[in-house]
């Protein structure tokens, strides 16, 4: 089965309600069981100008939406950004997410 290759564990923060002008984020989900590979050979520029490097996350479905951040259990200063998501279900069994985060430079 796919969560026998669930070698990471991240957090899940999502933005709080009443961020305004800033925005903070909170826990969301604690200890999610993962998988992350690189999409990607380099980081290159993105539409905004920034420098990042996509990624591939899988894990089983979870509460996870396009913005929250990713944040690595063992390395915090590890921080991805949520970009896309697609849930899948195969025979009604092995119900997984697989989502495109990315990491930008600092």
């Amino acid at each position: 089965m796919i969560d026998s290759h669930y070698t990471r564990t991240v957090n899940v923060l999502r933005m709080a309600d009443g961020s305004n002008d800033t925005e903070t984020y909170a826990s969301h989900l604690e200890s999610v069981a993962c998988h992350i590979q690189p999409l990607e050979d380099a980081f290159a520029e993105d539409i905004t100008g920034n420098f990042g490097k996509d990624w591939l996350m899988f894990c089983d479905r979870a509460d996870i939406l396009e913005g929250d951040r990713i944040v690595d259990a063992e390395r915090e200063s590890l921080i991805y950004k949520v970009v896309s998501r697609e849930a899948y279900a195969f025979r009604g069994r092995n119900k997984q997410m697989e989502l495109r985060i990315r990491r930008s430079l600092p």
